[in-house]
């Protein structure tokens, strides 16, 4: 039970005194300003009537902290904080706040960064985890001017699927998109070069996507050529994977402990299509359904989201790992996703209701991915235990199992066209598979000796070119190896 303060205690046994019936009317008048002085509370210690807007939550955060310099007498580059309109144009550089990111928002940026030369205000206290939290759920919840206004439009950019590129019965010789004339993009500088974290073919044009540090680079799978570079200011891209159509490529990732995103880009122009999701920290697995209509996530939080494309809204949220999840993958006829952990779970699902298929139980340590066959009958799961197994995914049974595939972990397992898989794993190696588990070709990966001393060195990912002609590797090194299967 709350205490009332001592002014309503008083105020309410003089209510009941007939003597005080004439004075009544000047109390109503005085009972706010009463009841304030002996409650002092912040702004944010209580659930907010109105939804969070500018006008009463924002305007005065912004004022006293960020005044000085950007208010109405003074705006440094630019920018106005002293107003709402000033706040949502922005500054020269471009926007501040995006509705529904506050991931990717300047304003937020600037007002957390840890490094004490970039954080505003400058030379003064930060601002306090109260006002940060409120300055982020007023972005998220749309940007509200004041308690009559309406969200603004959140966490799309007007993408819309294709009803016609998506769809799966596409004619398997119809080539994808390459890059044409991509802006210029700045990768951040690094200590030491970053580890190729996602690796990924289009399978529909001559065309591999690499992680890099705040970037996605595309590469000719011939020759190695940088064909174009996709900006990732989210932070590190954990998981890359292009549609079935080959025209979008999905990049997700973010800043351990710090924010989580999903972001589609056009492959032909390198535009930024849509960004959905909004984590408190990195995502870790991601993929695109076959018709494009739906991106599932991987969490730390253990959770499996899956997001509309169109909308950003959640569709649904599947709450069965107990553990971290570690990879998700769509089969290519979109019936069926698949999900793993870092304890060694495998589920499939009903892509459409949710709805629990199969439990496939045999790996003892963490799953390192997840990959369909074309033809949406096998999935191949990788895990550090060192097996490499092929599941039957109709029936919910491993075909065909390699305990000791990759002697102390399986880092990745992807399939080519033509069925053939390619792994790679912790004894350096890179091997290919027939479809029937018959191991045809095995390749070293050694450190280069430039390699940073006391750094484990792996090859950490695989992939086949769409033509089933290169086979690529991306080292903790940051390097690509490419080997011919002509």
């Amino acid at each position: 039970m709350h205490r009332l303060p001592p002014t309503f205690l008083i105020l309410q046994i003089c209510w009941q005194s007939t003597a005080w019936t004439l004075l009544r009317p000047f109390l109503l008048a005085l009972l706010p300003s009463l009841l304030l002085l002996q409650v002092d509370l912040p702004a944010t210690a209580a659930p907010f009537e109105d939804p969070i807007n500018y006008d009463q939550h924002i305007a005065a955060i912004l004022k006293s902290k960020c005044g000085v310099c950007h208010g109405d007498g003074k705006q440094e580059a630019g920018l106005a904080l002293s107003s709402y309109a000033g706040v949502v144009q922005g500054s020269g550089g471009g926007r501040i706040v995006i509705a529904g990111q506050s991931a990717q928002s300047k304003l937020l940026e600037v007002l957390t960064t840890d490094d004490a030369n970039l954080r505003m205000p400058p030379d003064s206290d930060p601002l306090t985890k109260a006002q940060i939290e409120l300055v982020k759920s007023w972005i998220d919840s749309g940007l509200r001017e004041n308690a009559g206004s309406s969200a603004a439009k959140m966490r799309t950019l007007g993408f819309i699927p294709s009803a016609t590129t998506a769809d799966p019965s596409l004619d398997s010789n119809e080539v994808g998109p390459l890059p044409q004339n991509y802006p210029s993009a700045t990768i951040p500088p690094t200590a030491r070069p970053f580890p190729v974290l996602s690796l990924s073919a289009s399978p529909r044009a001559p065309l591999i996507a690499k992680s890099n540090y705040g970037a996605i680079d595309l590469l000719a799978p011939d020759d190695g050529r940088i064909l174009g570079t996709l900006p990732f200011p989210e932070g590190e891209p954990l998981a890359i994977a292009f549609s079935h159509s080959g025209r979008l490529l999905l990049a997700a990732g973010g800043k351990p402990v710090r924010n989580g995103s999903a972001v589609l880009y056009d492959v032909a122009s390198g535009k930024r299509l849509a960004s959905v999701a909004d984590e408190t920290d990195a995502i870790l697995a991601a993929d695109i359904s076959p018709d494009e209509r739906f991106v599932a996530i991987g969490c730390t939080s253990r959770l499996i989201k899956i997001y509309s494309t169109e909308d950003g809204s959640i569709v649904t949220t599947i709450d069965k790992h107990t553990d971290w999840a570690t990879a998700v993958a769509y089969s290519p006829d979109g019936r069926t996703l698949a999900t793993a952990d870092r304890i060694g779970n495998v589920y499939l699902w009903d892509s459409q209701s949710g709805g629990a298929l199969f439990s496939l139980i045999a790996h003892k340590k963490s799953i390192r991915s997840l990959h369909w066959r074309s033809d949406s009958r096998i999935l191949a799961s990788s895990s550090e235990d060192g097996t490499l197994i092929w599941w039957d995914a109709k029936e919910g049974w491993p075909t065909i199992q390699k305990p000791n595939a990759h002697s102390q972990g399986v880092l990745d397992a992807k399939f080519g066209p033509g069925g053939e898989l390619a792994s790679c794993g912790r004894d350096r190696t890179v091997r290919v598979w027939s479809p029937d588990g018959t191991e045809l070709k095995k390749f070293s990966v050694e450190p280069p000796p430039e390699s940073s001393a006391g750094i484990a060195f792996f090859p950490l990912r695989v992939a086949i070119s769409a033509d089933a002609t290169d086979l690529l590797a991306g080292d903790s090194n940051g390097k690509v190896h490419r080997w011919s299967l002509k």
